[in-house]
C-alpha cells in the first residue's frame, strides 16, 4: 500500500476517527484505525469498539492500493504533530508503515488489514435528514438525565422515537427524566434505545458540523437503523451504534398529567439561587427545601456540619402555599440545559414529582424530577 495525503486533511479524518478505537480492550486490533484505499483518490478510515463504529473519507493520492491497520491515539499524535504539506505513506515488510513529509521520517508497526472486524452496514436502510443544530439541541436538553451506569443498560441511553411527525428524545436515571421532541417532515416511524457512548459520539458528529453552514440550508445529520443499529450520517462521515436490546421505562406513565401549582421565575436567578444554598447542602443528599408562598419562592438547607443558608427569589405564583424537597443538582442540571429565559416549576403535593417547563416558544421540553424527604 502506498498513498501521498495532506497532512490536514488526514488530521481532519483521523478527528472523527481516533476516538471510538478501544485502547483497553483485550483485542490489539480494536485499538488500531483501519486505512483502506478507495479508487485512486481517496483513503477510507474506520474505527470500532465492537459497539460504536465510524468512518470517514479523506482526499489522497492512491500509489498503490491496499489496507493497514495503526494504533490509533500513536498515529493521530504523530500526524498532529508534523507540519501542514504532503505526508507520503508506504507500507513495507511485516506490515510497518513509514510516514515521510519533508526532513520527517517515521516507521510505525501496524496489523493488516483483513484482521480488522468488519463495520455494520446500513444496506438498503431508509434515512431521514433532520436539521442536526435541531438532534444538538435535543441532545443537550436531556443528556443530563441519562444514568452512565452500563450494569442498568435500560437507564444508560437515550430512547429515539420517530412517529413520522416528531423526532422525540427522552432519558431516566430513575431519579429524574427528561422529554425533548421537534417537528419533523416526512420523518420515519422507529423506536430505539442508544446507548450513552453513542450518544456521547453523535455529539460529536453534531459538534464537526457547527461552523460550516452552507447559503442553501443548515446542515444534516442523517438517520436510520437496521440489523439492531442506529446510523447516523453526515457527508461522508458514517456512525453506527449498537442498539441496546432493553426495554425503556414507560415515560409517560412518569410524567404528571395534572398538576394544581404552577411557579413562573427567572431561569438565571433561579439557578444562581440554587447555586448558593447549595454550598451547605449535605453532600450525600444534596438536597434543599422549596417552600413556595404568593409571590416569592424561599430556598433554603441546613448541614450541621457546614451551616445553614436560606435565599428567596421573585416568583409568579398566587396559589396555596407549598414546601417539597429536591435534590439541587438535579434542579440545576435541567435549568442549566434551558436556553429560556424563563421556566416554570410545576408541582402538585410535597411527595409528588416536580415539572420544570421552558415559557415561551420554542422546543417541546419537560424535564421530571423525583421529590425527597428533608
Amino acid at each position: 500500500m502506498e498513498f501521498i495525503i495532506r497532512q490536514r486533511d488526514f488530521l481532519r479524518g483521523l478527528a472523527r476517527t481516533h476516538a471510538v478505537a478501544d485502547r483497553k480492550n483485550s483485542m490489539a486490533i480494536l485499538s488500531n484505525i483501519l486505512l483502506t484505499s478507495e479508487g485512486t483518490g481517496r483513503l477510507r478510515l474506520a474505527a470500532t469498539d465492537l459497539y460504536l463504529g465510524v468512518s470517514a473519507v479523506a482526499d489522497a493520492e492512491i500509489k498503490k492500493p491496499g489496507s493497514i491497520t495503526i494504533a490509533a491515539r500513536t498515529l493521530f499524535d504523530i500526524v498532529k504533530a508534523m507540519p501542514d504539506g504532503d505526508i507520503h505513506w508506504t507500507v513495507g515488510e511485516n506490515q510497518a508503515s513509514t510516514l515521510v513529509s519533508g526532513k520527517i521520517r517515521y516507521t510505525i508497526p501496524g496489523l493488516p488489514g483483513d484482521d480488522f472486524p468488519p463495520l455494520p452496514n446500513p444496506g438498503d436502510a431508509e434515512f431521514v435528514s433532520v436539521d442536526a443544530a435541531l438532534v444538538g439541541e435535543l441532545i443537550a436538553l436531556t443528556s443530563y438525565s441519562m444514568s452512565s451506569d452500563d450494569t442498568r443498560p435500560h437507564l444508560a441511553g437515550t430512547l429515539f422515537e420517530g412517529d413520522g411527525k416528531v423526532l422525540r428524545m427522552v432519558t431516566t436515571d430513575g431519579h429524574r427524566l427528561s422529554k425533548a421532541e421537534i417537528k419533523v417532515e416526512g420523518g420515519l416511524t422507529y423506536a430505539m434505545l442508544v446507548p450513552h457512548k453513542g450518544i456521547n459520539e453523535l455529539k460529536r458528529v453534531i459538534d464537526d458540523t457547527k461552523g460550516s453552514r452552507s447559503a442553501d440550508k443548515p446542515p444534516q445529520v442523517e438517520i436510520a437503523t437496521a440489523a439492531g443499529n442506529a446510523f447516523f450520517r453526515r457527508d461522508d462521515l458514517l456512525l453506527s451504534v449498537k442498539l441496546a436490546d432493553e426495554q425503556f421505562p414507560p415515560y409517560d406513565k412518569v410524567i404528571p398529567q395534572k398538576q394544581t401549582k404552577r411557579v413562573v421565575a427567572l431561569r438565571s436567578r433561579l439557578l444562581d439561587a440554587l447555586k448558593r444554598i447549595s454550598l451547605v447542602a449535605s453532600d450525600k443528599s444534596g438536597g434543599v427545601q422549596l417552600h413556595v408562598d404568593a409571590g416569592f419562592l424561599r430556598i433554603q438547607s441546613q448541614n450541621p456540619d457546614v451551616g445553614e443558608g436560606a435565599e428567596e427569589v421573585e416568583v409568579d405564583y398566587a396559589g396555596e402555599p407549598v414546601s417539597i424537597g429536591f435534590n439541587a443538582r438535579y434542579l440545576m442540571d435541567a435549568l442549566s440545559a434551558l436556553p429560556h429565559d424563563e421556566v416554570a416549576l410545576e408541582l402538585s403535593g410535597e411527595l409528588d414529582p416536580g415539572v420544570i417547563r421552558p415559557v415561551g416558544d420554542g422546543m417541546d421540553f419537560v424535564g421530571v424530577i423525583m421529590p425527597m424527604r428533608i
